[in-house]
């Protein structure tokens, strides 16, 4: 059983949380004044350098996410190719500039509006306001640039602006070129966020800028002339005239930012509460207590016992004994877990049987059945063409023939291995052209790639390239008298690599390849045509994003395209085991 139970880790955490709470209440009260406003300068000392220290990390991140933004190409390259851009390329571009915008926007909720500055394209692009012309906008990108070269944070309007120019440095460069990327901050969401700082009603937070440019205030609001910004001193007492009352601040620092955090609370407040927390304290000690016993007993009961069985069963299942059951019969939630988690016992224990033993027996029927889609006329009609090569002694063609031919049928006759290398496939294939090339020498020739090396030992499935070559010869270049065409060729496309067989011949009616391609789509166990039995091997293994792909047009031929992996690798196999069981 396991050695730190859900309910043991609850019960325990209770009682330590409780215990703790009791004796820090307990110290507190009993050390008076002066404890209490230690205890009071720590707690904002905490959280106020707590939120000074979550906006640093906030503005330094948003930082780094606008030195990505203004590193992207789309803004760089957009500058550069717009002059050659048709208007409708440039609409594209500019929308393009304004999604990027939108993302740096929504990155944070800091972020009230992002916008950018391009003088060589007279262009304004605001995430929230879209494009403008800059018209007048030009002495406002000069007054950003240098609150720009001033701080990190700069302040306009009684707004707070981040910004950066590209380039950085701006030396000897052409100004056209330049553009200014500008954030405004949302005071709402600082605002907001400083918010969570007052504790009591009483309670107030400020942010002020160093040089006395910008200031928010959250809760009680005091005038700013009552903060020495020059103090030393990181706690110290005002009194606000207007109300006669003393309050504890607690002044945070921030050099990055160059702004100072002021927490503060009202001390009349503080003590004025003092007994009333502490009679509410002891009556919610003894009603937890109680509440606790109770707990602790009805825990064990109806969720620690019947949680400490489903565990069990659990572990037993995840070393394998697939047939494990829970024999309990409950009449509540886990009633109905417990039923569920026996049917999910059953159903995985068949799916996992079934599953493997169909995709074993599915992958040797349609091997086997492949095999035995190749022509037999083949055969008899390479032994005709020996008998004229022997009648009219052609001792070399006879030989050339017979090599060719011994190579073929021992490669298919061969046990049923599934898996090959492509090399091995693709001489194959090769072997099957040349047969052909020397028997319709007349009235067609056959162009054969080499086999870049680097995808030779890609293990695919056995004869996949073969039947889609005696495809183009038997039905391509059927009624074919002089001329015929086959050409394979591989391409690199992205991570995938493509085998091309392509023929010249008649072609097929539109209707006849969309009925091809959806006879793709079938999924049955039994497939009788040889490519739809291809592209299903292919996608059992490499994915359905692989497989074999046919394009023609009637009287210009065909293209059958095999789609493999460019490195070989084959899909993930609980991905097939759920596609299966479908």
């Amino acid at each position: 059983m396991l050695k730190k139970s859900f309910s043991r880790r609850v019960i325990l955490g209770l009682v330590f949380a409780l215990a703790l709470v009791f004796l820090l209440y307990f110290q507190i009260y009993h050390a008076g004044y002066n404890m209490l406003t230690e205890e009071l300068s720590l707690s904002l000392y905490t959280r106020a350098s707590f939120m000074a220290d979550n906006l640093e990390e906030e503005i330094k991140r948003i930082q780094r996410l606008q030195y990505e933004c203004i590193n992207d190409d789309i803004l760089y390259y957009s500058i550069g190719a717009f002059p050659v851009m048709t208007k409708s390329e440039k609409v594209k571009k500019l929308l393009d500039i304004q999604d990027r915008l939108k993302i740096l926007n929504d990155s944070s909720l800091y972020i009230d509006e992002v916008f950018v500055y391009i003088p060589k394209l007279n262009r304004k692009i605001s995430s929230v306001k879209g494009v403008e012309l800059l018209g007048e906008s030009r002495d406002e990108i000069a007054a950003f640039q240098k609150g720009i070269e001033r701080t990190v944070l700069f302040y306009m309007d009684g707004n707070i602006y981040m910004g950066v120019s590209y380039p950085y440095n701006t030396t000897n460069q052409d100004s056209s070129h330049i553009f200014t990327l500008i954030l405004r901050l949302s005071e709402a969401t600082l605002r907001r966020e400083l918010s969570s700082l007052n504790e009591y009603s009483e309670s107030g937070v400020a942010l002020t800028d160093c040089n006395g440019q910008y200031a928010l205030t959250a809760g009680r609001d005091i005038s700013q002339e009552y903060f020495n910004i020059e103090e030393k001193q990181r706690l110290f007492q005002i009194t606000d005239r207007e109300d006669g009352q003393q309050y504890t601040v607690q002044k945070i620092n921030s050099s990055y930012l160059d702004m100072d955090l002021f927490a503060y609370v009202s001390n009349k407040t503080v003590y004025r509460n003092l007994y009333i927390y502490r009679n509410i304290f002891l009556v919610c000690l003894f009603t937890v207590i109680a509440m606790m016993a109770f707990y602790v007993y009805s825990l064990h009961a109806t969720i620690d016992r019947p949680i400490k069985t489903l565990v069990e069963n659990l572990e037993r299942m995840e070393k394998g004994k697939l047939g494990v059951r829970i024999g309990e019969k409950r009449e509540d939630e886990f009633g109905y877990v417990y039923l569920a988690f026996n049917k999910m016992a059953e159903s995985l224990q068949n799916q996992m049987e079934i599953n493997y033993r169909q995709k074993m027996l599915t992958q040797q029927a349609e091997l086997r059945h492949l095999q035995s889609q190749i022509n037999p006329h083949f055969l008899y009609n390479s032994f005709f063409t020996l008998y004229r090569m022997a009648k009219d002694e052609d001792c070399e063609s006879m030989v050339e023939l017979s090599s060719y031919l011994s190579e073929y049928y021992r490669y298919i006759t061969k046990s049923a291995q599934s898996d090959v290398e492509l090399k091995l496939d693709v001489e194959h294939a090769r072997r099957y052209a040349q047969i052909q090339a020397i028997r319709f020498r007349r009235r067609l020739t056959v162009e054969f790639e080499e086999l870049p090396a680097e995808y030779e030992k890609i293990l695919v499935p056995r004869l996949i390239l073969h039947p889609l070559l005696e495809n183009a010869f038997e039905h391509g270049l059927s009624n074919v008298e002089k001329g015929g065409v086959v050409r394979i060729w591989y391409e690199r496309q992205g991570e995938r690599l493509v085998i091309n067989v392509q023929d010249n011949g008649s072609g097929m009616t539109r209707e006849e390849l969309r009925e091809l391609r959806e006879s793709f789509l079938y999924t049955g166990e039994m497939i009788e045509d040889g490519l739809c039995n291809i592209n299903r091997r292919l996608k059992i293994k490499f994915g359905d994003e692989f497989g074999l792909e046919i394009s023609s047009e009637q009287g210009q031929g065909t293209t059958s395209s095999l789609i493999l992996p460019a490195d070989g690798k084959e899909k993930d196999r609980s991905y097939v085991q759920s596609t299966d069981s479908r």
